[in-house]
């Protein structure tokens, strides 16, 4: 079963060229069936994916809170 967790990628991930993943915000990923990679995709644009090793993300239990845009 394919869970949907909250990562964080940590100051030491070397992106790699045409990487989309940015340190600091949290981004929706699925663990591998190994354990070692998680699957991101961008939430804006589901085509957009990167895998990215474990040791490069720390998990980011809650989801970001959505900001709400002056008018």
């Amino acid at each position: 079963m394919m869970r949907v967790q909250w990562y964080r990628v940590k100051r030491t991930y070397d992106k790699p060229q045409g990487g989309f993943l940015a340190i600091g915000p949290r981004y929706p990923g699925v663990l591998s069936d190994d354990g070692l990679t998680v699957l991101v995709t961008t939430h804006r644009a589901g085509r957009w994916t990167e895998v990215v090793p474990v040791e490069e993300l720390e998990e980011a239990p809650e989801a970001p809170k959505l900001r709400h845009r002056a008018k």
